[in-house]
């Protein structure tokens, strides 16, 4: 219960800062110290870094893995 209620408050938190634009405030908020921008790039950045971690990974696990495999050659 308390992973849900972090991952609403995350999700909430997200969410606001991405409409934040389309209210006209004078001030900046002190809570959401970062432009806008950041709340779109962030997602695709760690999206790319989370790929290429997972494919990395996956080609080191076949290029270091030893198969047995027998070649049978037909005449």
């Amino acid at each position: 219960m308390l992973k849900f209620a972090l991952l609403l408050g995350i999700f909430s938190y997200y969410t606001a800062w991405l409409l934040l634009p389309i209210f006209d405030l004078d001030g900046k908020l002190w809570l959401f110290p970062l432009p806008s921008l950041y709340a779109v790039l962030l997602p695709i950045v760690l999206l790319l870094c989370g790929a290429f971690i997972v494919g990395s990974s996956l080609g080191a696990l076949l290029l270091t893995s030893k198969r047995n495999v027998d070649y049978v050659h037909y005449k």
